[in-house]
């Protein structure tokens, strides 16, 4: 009885050699699949995988001053690491931006796109270079509109020539007035409200206010 068990043992343990040397032996010609499903990676598809990388690239600012030949830093970073060696840099437009020891230079207004490059991974950033405005000063043709009515607000800079792409517009109680990224407002209720310019590169600001009957 006990060379019986022992048999049956064996048979046992031969036989679940046989089929985990099969399984192996397919996932080795497969290349670690079963049908469409990766159950290991093998060979040059694991090296692949693992040698994978991403890179970001961000600019210290969006908006970079033509007047003053300002300048920007270029942030780079692989797998989520900051690196500065072996990165390659390229501007879209060196008539509008140049690219000087890793940063961007303003040349002239206008957009351009900043790219870095390193090995074989690559990304870029979109960067626009301004006149900035010295002054601003927000008015309206009327101080006062009715619900449903519209009213363009009226922005005058200095100096001429000033880029208002930096602007926007706020609305101080939206329930009462909204206002569009172009200035226009519209009643929404009747109340006061205050309608606000921010330039978002100076820092400044004015605002009217308006009474919606």
């Amino acid at each position: 009885m006990a060379k019986k068990k022992e048999k049956d043992f064996l048979l046992i343990s031969i036989i679940s050699f046989i089929v985990v040397a099969l399984i192996a032996l397919y996932l080795v010609l497969n290349k670690g699949h079963i049908g469409s499903i990766a159950l290991v990676k093998i060979g040059d598809e694991a090296q692949g995988e693992k040698l994978t990388q991403t890179i970001e690239v961000s600019l210290d600012k969006e908006y970079i001053s033509s007047k003053d030949k300002e300048e920007t830093e270029i942030f780079v970073k692989v797998d989520g690491e900051a690196v500065t060696e072996g990165v390659e840099y390229a501007s879209s437009d060196e008539d509008i931006v140049k690219i000087k020891d890793g940063k961007a230079v303003a040349v002239k207004n206008g957009r351009a796109i900043i790219t870095v490059k390193k090995g074989d991974i690559a990304d870029s950033a979109e960067i626009q270079v301004i006149t900035p405005i010295k002054n601003m000063t927000l008015t309206a043709e009327s101080k006062s509109i009715k619900v449903g009515n519209e009213l363009q607000m009226e922005l005058a800079t200095t100096p001429s020539g000033a880029s208002i792409e930096t602007v926007s517009y706020k609305s101080s109680n939206e329930e009462v007035a909204t206002v569009t990224v172009n200035g226009i407002v519209k009643g929404i209720s009747k109340g006061k409200v205050k309608i606000t310019v921010i330039d978002s590169y100076t820092g400044k600001e004015d605002s009217v206010n308006l009474t919606i009957k």
